[in-house]
């Protein structure tokens, strides 16, 4: 299999840099869209999806588990994630768990504020302050997370159009390694080949979604499947420390 070269840094902050020139002129009136074609070359909608990924200032997203889940620590399974973040350094989430050997649900909220980092006790709920590597994974830029997730991946195709709520989207398929996707799900192993469907607005090729089939984790079922969705794209956002931490 032969993977594409990677742009260069210099290709993708240019490309960032145009993308968010574009969005601040207006780029949604149909006399500045740039419309995605089924003709149109699946590398160049995959780039175009990169350099908007890149240009993200704020959203918000779910990490869901249609099939599976994802062991945190130990007796520990992630089953969903959600919330918002402020790009580059600011994050609010939920993350819901169960205690495998309690049969219990847990609720987790973290949130990062620049070098600052708040969590939940899974226990009583109370907030303390914890040093930002305890945190299990950590989203402040997102946006890059994912751009490089999107590069990664390998053997596109067009699947074809669909509507996702209010936005015409274009279906696609593709192949990527387990270990790119360490940043977006905690724990990636390495060498398991997992499929990617995603789905990216048809208009300026901006991620709506993604489904993620196979093992990622070495823990994972082969027949895990992970949904990604983000809303409320560059939609400013506020996040402010918790109120009362321990």
């Amino acid at each position: 299999m032969i993977r594409r070269p990677p742009r260069s840094t210099l290709d993708r902050s240019s490309a960032a840099s145009d993308v968010y020139k574009r969005q601040a002129c207006g780029s949604d009136s149909k006399s500045n869209q740039h419309t995605i074609s089924l003709e149109t070359d699946p590398a160049s909608i995959m780039n175009q999806a990169v350099a908007q990924l890149l240009a993200l200032r704020s959203a918000s997203f779910s990490l869901n588990h249609l099939e599976g889940n994802t062991m945190l620590v130990p007796g520990v399974l992630m089953t969903k994630v959600y919330g918002e973040v402020s790009i580059p350094d600011r994050f609010n989430v939920t993350v819901e768990a169960e205690a495998e050997f309690l049969k219990s649900y847990l609720e987790i909220n973290i949130i990062t504020i620049e070098d600052s980092a708040y969590m939940t006790d899974i226990l009583n709920g109370s907030w303390s302050q914890v040093s930002p590597e305890r945190l299990p994974f950590n989203l402040s830029n997102l946006g890059q997370t994912l751009a490089a997730i999107v590069e990664a991946v390998e053997d596109t195709k067009i699947l074809g159009q669909e509507r996702l709520g209010n936005v015409e989207t274009l279906h696609i398929n593709g192949q990527i390694a387990s270990e790119d996707l360490s940043g977006l799900v905690p724990g990636s192993g390495k060498g398991f080949p997992v499929e990617l469907e995603l789905w990216l607005d048809e208009s300026h090729g901006l991620l709506q979604q993604v489904l993620i089939h196979g093992r990622v984790v070495p823990t994972d079922d082969k027949n895990t499947v992970r949904e990604l969705r983000l809303k409320d794209i560059n939609v400013p956002v506020v996040i402010e420390p918790p109120n009362e931490v321990g």
